[in-house]
């Protein structure tokens, strides 16, 4: 199952793999302003987790600013 959904003013979608194993699922962040701080990551990162989006905190995230990726 995957969700979509927008936070603190950043389009997010969290891609769940279906074999269940957390270290395979991925929460692309998009990146609609100049620049997404490291604290503005762990606050969306702890919602997803706190809410019941991923299963550990450490899942991999990826920030698209529609021409390159970073991991």
């Amino acid at each position: 199952m995957d969700y979509q959904m927008m936070l603190q003013g950043i389009p997010v979608k969290v891609f769940l793999c279906r074999d269940g194993d957390w270290r395979h699922d991925t929460v692309f962040l998009y990146n609609t302003q100049k620049v997404i701080t490291r604290v503005e990551i762990r606050a969306i990162i702890q919602y997803l987790y706190d809410e019941g989006y991923i299963k550990d905190r450490r899942t991999r995230y990826m920030i698209a600013d529609g021409n390159t990726y970073e991991i």
